[in-house]
């Protein structure tokens, strides 16, 4: 069977090894072998989990770029992303690409699979015929335009800037492309040109909404679709409030929110304050949490996981959930008709907030609105209205796809673009 590698460049979390694992259990299924090249290996087991000691998984670490850019303004385009991953300098990403080459040649794979892996898409253009395919969330998967858009579409940008940025990096590309006597890119976004692009996400919730076919003669777009909760975590146990104990209501009648975030966000203790503080029962898993504030945020109303919850149990007892805005979580929580508040921690984050809200499938709080909007926007979620209204229209528009599917689906391409590549 076919040997296929599947890479992981740029940006950070499971969100992007936990998609590739699912995927990857398929093609393992199906008699098929992967090396997993990653950004991040010292978290990667927490992501591929039994795969990680497979027998037919291989796990290698990624080419990645870790110069600190300093006095740059905040990336507002895919090309100033490609500035923060070496494509400034020529010189030094032709060493990165000659880094993927040694790994091609070593694995000599039928598929590279690119998960926000522009440098693996490059080298792959001076290799032998390979097929490729790029899969992710519409971030990753910017539309095919030149200048390709800005996605901070909540301040002004120049549009000069873009086609500046975008030169730039695509004068870098090409530089690097000549020195291996490979054709030139004619346009930025050929960069992560493929065989195939898997779309996994929905049409309302693509980060760049109608931008994606916005321009005469552009391909339309496919959505896949988002690929179903992972079964896996600890069971959920939520606050045990004795009845009676308290002048809230019993709590058989009071809402449960779940809550997953990160210990780094600026305002995560005014959040746990207003969980504390607030009418909910809650169950919050922080990653990264310091000890002294779980002892100083238990409590009745508050519970603390010490590791991810099974989300199935919690799309079953739970009304609504509490996030970074990560695209997993969401679209979990969506799936199973439950409305989401989000935390953004980024740009790429506000961004996919602000579709699930046109979506009214969730609203968005920033953080230096916690302390005057969380517990309104918490309490409007938990109740039956309108945003519960929208989540359970997405679900119904999209939820009901079979557990699996998906990935299936996926795979099956695959191993088309395997069968006819070369």
């Amino acid at each position: 069977m076919a040997r296929i590698l599947m890479a992981w460049e740029l940006g950070g979390g499971m969100g992007h090894v936990v998609p590739l694992s699912q995927l990857a259990q398929v093609l393992i299924d199906r008699g098929h072998h992967i090396d997993f090249v990653l950004r991040d290996l010292a978290g990667a087991c927490d992501g591929l989990g039994r795969l990680a000691k497979h027998p037919q998984v291989r796990l290698w670490q990624a080419p990645i770029w870790t110069a600190q850019l300093q006095g740059q303004a905040p990336p507002c385009s895919y090309a100033e992303l490609l500035f923060h991953a070496g494509y400034l300098d020529d010189r030094r990403l032709l060493s990165l690409v000659q880094a993927w080459r040694n790994l091609f040649e070593a694995i000599k794979p039928q598929l590279l699979l690119a998960d926000h892996a522009p440098t693996a898409m490059l080298a792959a253009r001076t290799q032998r015929a390979i097929a490729t395919a790029v899969i992710g969330t519409g971030f990753f998967i910017p539309p095919a335009l030149a200048p390709m858009p800005s996605f901070r579409e909540w301040e002004r940008v120049d549009p000069a800037r873009l086609v500046q940025t975008e030169a730039r990096a695509l004068a870098t590309c090409n530089a690097v492309l000549a020195q291996l006597d490979a054709a030139p890119l004619p346009a930025l976004h050929q960069l992560i040109a493929a065989d195939e692009q898997f779309l996994l996400t929905w049409p309302e919730l693509d980060h760049y909404g109608s931008s994606r076919n916005g321009s005469p003669g552009q391909a339309v777009a496919r959505y896949w679709g988002a690929l179903p909760p992972v079964d896996q975590g600890g069971a959920a146990v939520w606050p045990d409030v004795a009845a009676g104990s308290s002048s809230l209501p019993e709590p058989a009648q009071r809402p449960r929110l779940f809550a997953y975030l990160k210990g780094e966000y600026g305002g995560v203790e005014r959040v746990l304050q207003c969980l504390r503080d607030g009418p909910w029962l809650s169950l919050v898993h922080v990653t990264g949490l310091r000890p002294d504030m779980l002892q100083r945020f238990s409590h009745a109303n508050l519970a603390f996981s010490k590791g991810p919850v099974a989300m199935a149990q919690v799309l079953a007892q739970a009304q609504a959930v509490l996030c970074h805005a990560g695209s997993g979580t969401v679209c979990t929580a969506l799936q199973g008709g439950l409305p989401v508040v989000m935390l953004p921690m980024h740009a790429e984050q506000l961004l996919f907030a602000r579709r699930v809200s046109e979506a009214q499938a969730g609203q968005y709080v920033l953080e230096n609105e916690l302390g005057r909007q969380l517990p309104a926007v918490l309490s409007r979620a938990l109740t039956a209205g309108e945003l519960r209204a929208g989540a359970q229209a997405l679900a119904a528009r999209h939820g009901a796809t079979p557990a699996g599917a998906v990935a299936m689906q996926v795979a099956l391409r695959c191993e088309v673009l395997m069968a006819t590549s070369g």
